[in-house]
């Protein structure tokens, strides 16, 4: 299973090598918020396409592992890509092709891991937890950002960021060969048609409806601020840029001990209650950033960002699988990834980027509020374990 926890340390830590550095690249090129709004907004639609059809070929008869090592390749070249282009068009181009290989990445690998700890469940193997897995992601983040530090404090451009997601990218592709791959149904094989409307209806049923809303709105508040706040920091409070995988690795640090505390919270309070806990503690963060505008406090909160981190991407993928069946394991995550992940990112960075055209701090205003209304839906909607008659249908891919 290492190459499994290796893979998780690339994927999550290439995005240590973009997220946080994409914005200040595209500021480096003269872009201002309106456009780097479009340009990372725009992207959504990316995250829209690719992964459904991804993961529902994953589901069907292409292999995952392939898949993903292709994914891997295309996004090298997209990168190659950016940094070869100057104009905004070619760059929002290569961003969107980009986006478009990276987002179907993560929810194949979710998929991955989730048929082999079937599998290894069903031969009465050790019992595998997505947490002690998923922590090998913030563990590449941490070190990526780490390692960033140093070329772009010497020579001042954050295009060496994007420069080591591109050699990340290429390791991914070679490690894709040597993963393995769950026992797969011969049922499931047999189906001629895509298993997304199946998982579509699971994500929207009455038991899973409201849990889909209220990602949506996190995921809103999620692509508007990992778009911004580099921005902000760097420009409105004055911090040198080199400094900023810094305080982002400061926040990543804190976030390994959230992801590890995870399994253990969960089974002394129950998943609900550690979801909205979580999502509580975003909320506080948003209201700090908006109610005290200072250095200080703007790399303090980073020490809140491992709950953030919990409710919208760790907890998750374990929720959804809950609500799959083995028809549509790889497509959950995928439909997710496409109508929550990708339509969230596409509001949520627009949406950013007029408000801080008019206002950097009334942005995490806007957060907060958002966050709030998300906690509050969750609070109502929010009830794992409990299932109801209509599930069997889930069960038989209706």
């Amino acid at each position: 299973m290492r190459i499994l926890s290796w893979q998780f340390f690339l994927i999550y830590g290439s995005a240590a090598t973009l997220g946080p550095y994409m914005a200040l690249f595209l500021r480096d090129r003269g872009f201002g918020e309106i456009q780097i709004g479009h340009i990372i907004g725009f992207s959504g639609w990316a995250i829209m396409l690719s992964p459904v059809v991804i993961t529902g070929l994953a589901d069907l008869k292409a292999s995952p592992k392939w898949l993903l090592g292709g994914l891997s390749l295309l996004a090298a070249l997209s990168v190659g890509g950016i940094l070869v282009s100057v104009g905004y068009w070619p760059i929002l181009a290569f961003f969107f092709l980009f986006t478009l290989s990276y987002a179907a990445m993560s929810p194949l690998l979710d998929g991955l891991f989730f048929g082999v700890k079937k599998s290894r469940s069903l031969g009465g193997g050790r019992e595998l937890h997505y947490t002690d897995f998923r922590v090998w992601g913030t563990y590449g983040y941490v070190v990526l950002l780490l390692l960033m530090f140093f070329p772009i404090r010497q020579t001042g451009a954050v295009s060496a960021a994007l420069l080591a997601g591109l050699i990340c990218y290429i390791l991914i592709a070679l490690g894709a060969m040597f993963i393995p791959e769950g026992q797969r149904d011969e049922v499931t094989k047999k189906v001629s048609v895509l298993p997304s409307k199946s998982a579509l209806v699971a994500l929207l049923r009455r038991r899973s409806v409201l849990f889909t809303v209220a990602m949506f709105l996190l995921i809103c508040v999620s692509a508007g601020f990992h778009a911004i706040y580099p921005v902000y920091v760097v420009e409105e409070l004055g911090l040198p840029s080199h400094w900023m995988s810094i305080v982002l690795m400061l926040g990543s640090i804190v976030e390994i001990f959230w992801i590890l505390g995870v399994k253990s919270f969960e089974m002394r309070w129950g998943q609900r209650a550690v979801m909205l806990g979580a999502v509580f503690l975003t909320v506080v963060r948003f209201a700090l950033l908006y109610a005290f505008p200072s250095l200080a406090v703007a790399v303090s909160t980073e020490l809140l960002h491992g709950a953030m981190i919990c409710a919208m991407f760790v907890i998750p993928p374990s929720v959804l699988d809950d609500f799959a069946n083995d028809g549509n394991r790889n497509s959950i995550q995928g439909v997710f990834t496409m109508l929550v992940i990708g339509g969230g990112r596409l509001v949520g960075a627009v949406l950013t980027g007029y408000v801080a055209e008019w206002d950097h701090r009334a942005v995490y205003l806007l957060y907060a509020l958002i966050t709030t209304l998300a906690l509050a839906i969750l609070w109502v909607g929010f009830r794992p374990g409990v299932k109801e008659k209509f599930d069997a249908l889930d069960a038989r891919g209706d």
